[in-house]
């Protein structure tokens, strides 16, 4: 019999019992349950970073291959889908009105930005132009699209109010998918030009208001603007995008694109678009934008915004595609439809192509009329640009294989030539030694269109 005293040493701890058994269990458990949770985090993290971080996701190397994990490698350009598109609006408030007063919108345009490629665009919507507007009960009204505001705030009940009945009626009326919106005040817009130290603009052509104001109290006053190159501060710029006087409203979004591309510009020039700048002067105005953003979204929005060069961003117009309605009892711009449809392709172009902006040439191998042509329309039907395409013939008149000759190392247009033409990449000829010679001037690509069948059945008679 022996007994121990408490001076004793502990006795050992007992190998290969049932004790250290359990013991190994918690530890290997705990080591899961550790990994586990590492593992989740990084595929959430490499999830959200798409969300709050575009076109800057992060790079995990081989992790990206395991299930689960964005590996941060993104498309050279993105799809309709992975665009931001922004409807952005402007309110016809005096500077002296309430900020809470429901008014019409002066200016609405549209904002995508390919997070990709780093380009973007600037789709400007008339406000007298006549679009089809939700009612709120399943239906539509017709009426001009910059009541479209006023009458979610004020006039129905609609869920989510006066911006997301305006987002919705350009997503009814023009098939975009809008992500966000912000609305501003002309405070905003003149304080954000003085911020910037005024800009500049080369105004094209005489402007003059013998009776312009921009607030309910003030006096009249006489406003001219002559040709030439000028500096704006806030207040005059203001003017020269709002004048109605003596123009119209094509005119007047004109104007209001050249005063975005010169604030662009300037913004620029003093690297005012990075990231931290953008965020201080978006907190100083914030409590007068009234926007869905989110501002954990904002850091990685104002990120990206500053990697996007002012010529990477293409400007569309409506006024080749509205007429004015010269019987209706007030002036309303009536739509075609069908060449919106094709310029809001075209402003949403596959962005490396709008890098790129290759001249191409589309030479008619066959002698099959209209060929060309075809080939044409169906390339524009994608998008691109018809001022990026000439037509001409080809000496040779029995080319039976279409061939795309890329000339000037335009390598990734050309291959999206093929695809949207449905041709096999192996019909891109990458020489530039083996390529005819343009007939209109110079062209980075040019196209022979051959005998293949998916071309030609629309040319025949």
């Amino acid at each position: 019999m022996s007994a121990r005293f408490p001076s004793d040493p502990e006795p050992p701890p007992k190998v290969g019992g049932r004790g250290s058994r359990y013991n190994g269990l918690l530890v290997l458990g705990i080591a899961l349950f550790a990994a586990t949770s590492i593992y989740a985090a990084i595929a959430v993290s490499t999830q959200l970073d798409d969300f709050f971080l575009p076109g800057n996701e992060l790079q995990t190397g081989a992790l990206g291959n395991l299930p689960g994990i964005d590996g941060g490698e993104n498309p050279d350009a993105a799809n309709l889908q992975q665009r931001i598109n922004i409807l952005v609006m402007g309110l016809d408030r005096r500077l002296d009105e309430p900020k809470d007063l429901a008014t019409r919108t002066d200016t609405m345009f549209v904002l995508t930005v390919d997070p990709f490629s780093k380009t973007g665009g600037i789709f400007s919507i008339p406000r007298d132009l006549l679009v089809e507007i939700p009612n709120g009960r399943g239906g539509y009204f017709k009426e001009r699209i910059n009541v479209a505001y006023e009458v979610g705030e004020r006039e129905i009940s609609y869920p989510g109010g006066g911006g997301a009945l305006a987002v919705d009626t350009v997503e009814h009326n023009f098939k975009m998918p809008i992500d966000h919106y912000m609305i501003l005040d002309f405070t905003n817009f003149i304080g954000i030009i003085d911020e910037l130290g005024g800009i500049d603009i080369d105004v094209p052509e005489a402007l003059y208001d013998p009776q312009y104001e921009d607030c309910t109290t003030c006096e009249l006053q006489e406003v001219i603007f002559d040709p030439g190159p000028q500096q704006m501060d806030g207040r005059t710029a203001l003017a020269y995008a709002r004048i109605r006087y003596g123009s119209d409203d094509l005119q007047r979004i004109e104007r209001q694109q050249l005063v975005m591309r010169a604030t662009a510009e300037k913004a620029a020039s003093i690297n005012f678009l990075a990231a931290k700048k953008l965020l201080s002067l978006y907190d100083k105005y914030k409590a007068a934008v009234k926007s869905d953003f989110s501002d954990f979204r904002l850091p990685g929005m104002a990120k990206l915004a500053g990697q996007i060069p002012i010529q990477r961003i293409q400007m569309i117009s409506l006024k080749d595609a509205i007429t004015y309605c010269s019987n209706c009892e007030a002036a309303y711009l009536l739509p075609n439809w069908d060449k919106i449809d094709q310029l809001t392709r075209q402003f949403f172009l596959d962005g490396v192509v709008l890098k790129e902006g290759a001249l191409i040439e589309i030479q008619n191998g066959t002698d099959l009329p209209g060929l060309s042509s075809e080939v044409a329309e169906k390339l524009t039907y994608q998008g691109l640009p018809p001022e990026l395409l000439s037509l001409a013939d080809n000496p040779a008149t029995d080319i039976s294989q279409t061939l795309i000759y890329n000339r000037n190392g335009k390598h990734y247009t050309a291959f999206k030539l093929a695809e949207w033409l449905g041709l096999d990449p192996n019909q891109v000829i990458s020489d530039p030694r083996l390529a005819p010679q343009p007939v209109n001037g110079p062209a980075d690509i040019v196209i022979v269109a051959g005998l293949d069948s998916t071309l030609v059945s629309a040319a025949l008679p």
